[in-house]
């Protein structure tokens, strides 16, 4: 499953296919970490089949390759993580014609909003992004987005354990930036990098979000109870849902190691030694289930620890979403409204004290900081509308000429 050096990287394009049957743009995104090659063979396999089959399609399906060069030198990245610098402010100056940065991940990020721009231009429903992983030290496969509602349909689908607030404590990321713009965006973590069963992880999560999405109708789906069935029992006895309660951020040069054994979903007490760096032994600040252990020289997030959510809470949750309680948010007691811009709020801690992360992870608020001995809460857009052309930050591709992603 390794891409050697010499082999030929895949193209930005894995496959596209439209039938011109109305239905939803469904854009499979692999490769942005260059030592994650599995979703780049999954993605055009599942397009030549559909067509080779001449399966029903409805809508669109795009298959985009991330970072082609460290794809090709089997590395994580080049210079820097291409699945960061996804803000609003850090998507303008990187398209600014000024711009100074010439960073070999700034040219891929450049290459892939040009592909993704015409899918967004105009769009009338929610674009269904579909971002397939892998992990450097042993896991189950699982599903990552952020906590609102249009994403639910799609990451409930997938029978693995979701997790939920990676997308919120990562606030940089390519699925995170998407989501802002009111689009479905949902990753899939298809097993260890370089194990087959990752590749048929990814395959079968393919075939699940296409009828999830609409694309396809379950009946005209080759094998899709064996789909599901695979992926359930990749995941048998684990939870349902969980949420991230903790993530450990490593710095450059710090010496960062995890201890070996670590997989993700094993257990973690806390006070447990789970790594080293340079400062000494680091112990998991608290029990739970640890996530994603880096047991790779690149990347700034070393493990994650998260624990177990009842369904219960994720059903209320969208009841209360559904009532449109969150209103009701700002009359809670402690609780300002921060005035540099919507869905963010202040807390008085002095004040708010009962269950106030709980309540606020209920309507989505999961991007928790401190800030002046106050916590500010913040959540993705929750809903979606519909974007008469491309969102201000990508008018200089639009001067450019749009095109179409077909013709990359």
């Amino acid at each position: 499953m390794t891409i050697r050096p010499t082999e030929t990287p895949p193209a930005r394009l894995l496959g596209s296919l439209d039938r011109g049957r109305p239905g939803p743009t469904v854009v499979l995104l692999a490769g942005l970490h260059g030592n994650e090659p599995a979703g780049t063979r999954a993605i055009p396999a599942v397009i030549e089949k559909l067509r080779r089959q001449e399966l029903p399609l409805r809508g669109r399906i795009v298959g985009l390759a991330g970072n082609l060069g460290a794809l090709a030198a089997s590395r994580r990245h080049l210079a820097r993580d291409l699945n960061r610098g996804w803000t609003r402010d850090e998507v303008v100056s990187l398209l600014a014609h000024d711009s100074p940065r010439r960073l070999p991940e700034d040219d891929e990020q450049r290459a892939l909003l040009r592909a993704i721009a015409p899918l967004l231009a105009g769009a009338q429903e929610p674009v269904v992004f579909l971002d397939l992983h892998s992990t450097s030290g042993d896991s189950p496969p699982f599903t990552v987005m952020a906590d609102v509602l249009r994403n639910r349909p799609l990451g409930l689908a997938l029978p693995l354990p979701l997790i939920l607030g990676v997308e919120e404590i990562l606030d940089s990321t390519a699925l995170g930036y998407l989501c802002d713009l009111g689009h479905v965006a949902v990753a899939v973590e298809g097993g260890r990098n370089g194990d087959p069963r990752t590749l048929a992880n990814h395959d079968a999560a393919i075939w699940i979000a296409l009828v999830a999405s609409g694309a396809m109708d379950a009946a005209d789906v080759p094998d899709l109870p064996a789909c599901r069935a695979q992926l359930a029992e990749s995941s048998r006895g684990l939870p349902s849902v969980v949420e991230i309660r903790h993530r450990h951020r490593v710095a450059e040069g710090d010496g960062f190691a995890m201890r070996p054994g670590w997989a993700g979903f094993k257990p973690v007490s806390r006070g447990e030694i789970v790594a080293d760096d340079s400062r000494g032994p680091i112990r998991a600040p608290e029990s739970g289930y640890m996530l994603m252990p880096r047991y790779q020289g690149q990347g700034e997030d070393g493990y994650f620890v998260a624990r177990a959510v009842s369904p219960f809470w994720l059903q209320l949750s969208a009841w209360l979403r559904r009532g449109r309680l969150d209103r009701l948010v700002p009359l809670l007691p402690g609780v300002r409204r921060d005035p540099r811009g919507a869905d963010r709020y202040w807390i008085d801690r002095r004040v708010a004290r009962w269950q106030v992360v709980n309540v606020f992870h209920l309507f989505g608020y999961r991007h928790v900081r401190l800030e002046g001995g106050r916590l500010a809460f913040s959540r993705r857009r929750p809903g979606f509308r519909r974007l008469d052309g491309l969102p201000a930050e990508l008018a200089p591709l639009a001067s450019e000429g749009l095109g179409t992603p077909l013709a990359l």
